[in-house]
């Protein structure tokens, strides 16, 4: 064997040095150390590699026992416990799954010393950072246990703190406080164990609560959004159907919160999502919204059409469309079909914003609340837990209202993601720890004169949060009478909470982000889109079908604007909104005909084709070098047309009248002259009302058998001198041959 642990070659045997014993150097010779070790080497290799000779282990070893693959998942939790009886155990339900006998299981529960800060309880929530072992659990076997049919493990834990537990349970934990000092937060890791060695574990929290009767709950007021992916339209057009899977999601989520009626809590319906369930058959789930959003325990927030990022929409100079979007918003959740009470006053960002929009939201939202990060600090050590006045920053010109703004919780917002993990259960309670040790900060804050202070976190999911049930359904349970935290709507939180009781700063600024936003493709892309957009609606806003159907367009421009859609998405969101528009124009048309001018000036009728079940109004345009319009005092286009508009100068003409298209097929009158004979080609455009948007074109040849009246003239003074020409010719060989007469009479001369 080499020093690396390798198989040396025949050579390196032979030049190994020789440490047998003399007798055994001698019985064996050299030859055989050349022939005979290398076959014995072959063999070894060989069998180690079929495993019969384990390296390094004696060839009797036994093989080692299968490792058993084990899950542990919490299903149920008591969010807290406390001194008094009703609320002295810690209960537990796990789902254990196990390939191992269940006789060979035991579970184990490590306490361990509380937690002071909240960078300490993000490091535990990995199962590092523990800290050091205040209680610590036998290995108890798991057949000690109570489990139901569905195989959910029941565990009751006595908690010894402020007082001794008066009942019985699988084992009684003790926190080793003295009386009064034990309120706190305590991580705890339940293991699972089998006789193999393998096993599974979680880590959870006790929270014992025994607060002084003197203190403030801490104010929780968590955002709920509703709402699926912007309905946005594919490279043909069309916009697919609710995904089953993400309309099961929602409704989960609808039943979770309609089975904690009483727990307040804030509601922003997607409007979007809301238009779109209704006119695909879900009237069911709009019903349920809008019956959610009635309970006198809720707040429901009108907001935009879709989710968008207003900083990025504003700074990208697209404030308009910012418009479009809370007006489109607020006619669709305050419509009959969907019935859902919003109001307003109060704007949830889930990016940054800049000042222009801040003044653009401040009109009617005197509430804002805004991301980590996105205001100016500096911040305490201590969790920012109070409102602040929105100033505008120094050397800003802005003019605009200031609102209240309120900093959303990153850590609490962070604990959101696992309500989509393996375990949403676990998250719930991890989060209610959370938000419980953000309250042991200083439990008794007093304010100013020496009155508690109230403190409060918002907490905000991502627009497109899809939690399971089970994450709902725990989160809200866990805050029914819980003793220190306290849940309530967005706008209680503004109004309960006061500014500047928790002695950070009274007026933040916004700061203007220097990454992310609308990309200038993007913004091209929009203003492009929605000058397009705006002719199409002037065009067929005349009657109510139309008005319908310039909607749809304009709701998948503002689909292809939502923040939940990455730069390329909204761009793929924008061509499928030009695909759909040029859909409804293809309706329009100018048949190709064959124009026989045969006199001077005459009254052409041009076709024109609508396909649409709506009226369309346009402006038809002939321009040409070749022909000459009449004065508009002399055009009479038809019934469907106003008077024209007619342009004319030395080497070109123009004509365009307003004409209403309520047929399928429509005429319309111009008078027309031709400024040289032949066959020549006249383009003729239907644009919008509006002048930004060409609805349809056709191109007309234009024979022309007529003569201009210089062409008359000319033809005329070349007959006259033709005429002239012919007279004096015949006039002179008159004379000629009247004196050639007299001639031949008189004879010649004497």
């Amino acid at each position: 064997m080499r020093a690396d642990g390798g198989i040396g070659s025949d050579a390196e045997v032979d030049r190994t040095p020789d440490t047998c014993a003399p007798d055994s150097r001698r019985s064996i010779p050299r030859r055989v150390g050349r022939r005979v070790l290398p076959a014995v080497t072959t063999g070894a290799v060989l069998a180690l590699a079929l495993g019969w000779l384990p390296l390094g282990a004696p060839p009797a070893a036994a093989a080692p026992a299968t490792r058993h693959v084990d899950h542990l998942t919490l299903v149920k939790q008591s969010p807290w416990v406390g001194p008094k009886v009703p609320n002295q155990d810690l209960t537990m339900s796990l789902r254990i799954q196990s390939s191992a006998p269940r006789d060979a299981l035991k579970l184990s529960f490590t306490v361990y010393h509380p937690l002071s800060t909240r960078s300490a309880f993000d490091e535990t929530l990995s199962g590092k950072g523990l800290g050091s072992v205040i209680a610590l659990s036998p290995g108890l076997a798991l057949s000690g246990f109570s489990t139901d049919v569905q195989g959910v493990t029941d565990v009751t834990i006595p908690v010894d703190g402020d007082t001794t537990p008066t009942g019985t349970g699988n084992w009684t934990a003790d926190l080793g406080c003295q009386s009064g000092s034990c309120a706190n937060v305590y991580p705890i890791k339940v293991t699972l164990s089998d006789s193999s060695g393998s096993g599974a574990q979680l880590v959870s929290y006790l929270v014992y609560d025994d607060p002084s009767a003197t203190s403030e709950p801490l104010r929780l007021a968590l955002v709920v959004p509703l709402g699926l992916g912007p309905p946005t339209a594919d490279d043909h057009g069309h916009v697919p159907a609710p995904s089953p899977a993400g309309l099961s999601k929602l409704e989960g989520l609808l039943s979770a919160l309609a089975g904690a009626p009483l727990v307040p809590v804030t509601l922003a319906p997607d409007a979007a999502t809301l238009d779109q369930l209704a006119v695909t058959g879900h009237g069911h789930t709009v019903g349920e919204v809008a019956g959610l959003s009635g309970s006198s325990t809720r707040q429901t927030l009108a907001g935009p059409f879709v989710p968008v990022d207003a900083g990025a929409l504003v700074g990208a100079g697209l404030p308009g469309e910012l418009a479009a979007q809370l007006q489109r918003g607020d006619d669709i959740l305050g419509s009959g079909p969907i019935g859902v009470h919003a109001t307003k006053g109060t704007w949830v960002a889930r990016t940054p914003l800049d000042q222009d929009a801040v003044d653009q939201l401040s009109g009617e939202d005197a509430h804002l609340v805004v991301p980590p990060g996105s205001v100016s600090g500096p911040t305490g050590p201590l969790t920012v837990t109070q409102p602040f006045t929105l100033t505008p920053a120094p050397g800003s010109t802005s003019t605009g209202p200031a609102p209240t703004g309120m900093v959303s919780d990153g850590g609490l917002d962070e604990r959101l993601n696992g309500a989509q993990g393996a375990d949403p259960a676990l998250a719930a309670e991890q989060l209610l720890a959370e938000a419980s040790l953000i309250y042991y900060e200083v439990p008794n804050l007093r304010g100013p004169g020496g009155t508690p202070a109230v403190r409060g976190v918002v907490v905000v999911p991502p627009a497109a949060w899809a939690p399971s049930a089970a994450f709902v359904s725990s989160l809200l349970s866990g805050l029914v009478g819980n003793p220190v935290v306290e849940p309530v709507t967005v706008d209680q939180l503004f109004a309960e909470v006061a500014v500047g009781a928790d002695r950070e700063a009274t007026s933040r600024h916004v700061v203007t982000p220097t990454t992310g936003g609308v990309e200038a493709r993007t913004a091209r892309a929009i203003r492009a889109a929605r000058a397009r957009q705006s002719g199409f609606a002037s065009a067929v806003a005349g009657s109510a079908a139309g008005a319908t159907t310039a909607q749809v367009t304009d709701d998948l421009l503002l689909a292809a604007e939502s923040s939940l859609l990455s730069g390329h998405q909204q761009q793929a969101g924008l061509a499928g909104f030009n695909t759909a528009l040029d859909q409804r124009l293809r309706g329009l048309g100018v048949r190709s005909d064959t124009i026989r001018l045969t006199a001077g000036t005459a009254s052409v009728p041009i076709t024109l084709l609508r396909n649409t079940g709506y009226p369309v109004t346009v402006v038809v345009k002939l321009t040409s070098d070749k022909l000459r319009f009449p004065v508009a005092n002399t055009q009479l286009p038809g019934a469907i047309c106003k008077a024209p508009h007619v342009r004319s100068s030395a080497g070109r003409s123009s004509f365009s009248a307003l004409c209403t298209l309520d047929h399928a097929t429509n005429a319309v009158y111009v008078d027309m002259s031709a400024r040289a004979s032949g066959d020549f080609a006249i383009h003729v455009a239907l644009e919008s009302p509006e002048g930004n948007l060409v609805l349809a074109g056709g191109q007309l040849t234009v024979r022309s058998l007529s003569t201009s009246a210089v062409a008359i003239a000319l033809s005329v003074g070349a007959v006259l001198v033709l005429f002239f020409w012919w007279g004096r010719t015949l006039w002179r060989g008159k004379k000629r041959r009247g004196a050639h007469t007299v001639a031949r009479v008189r004879g010649p001369v004497a």
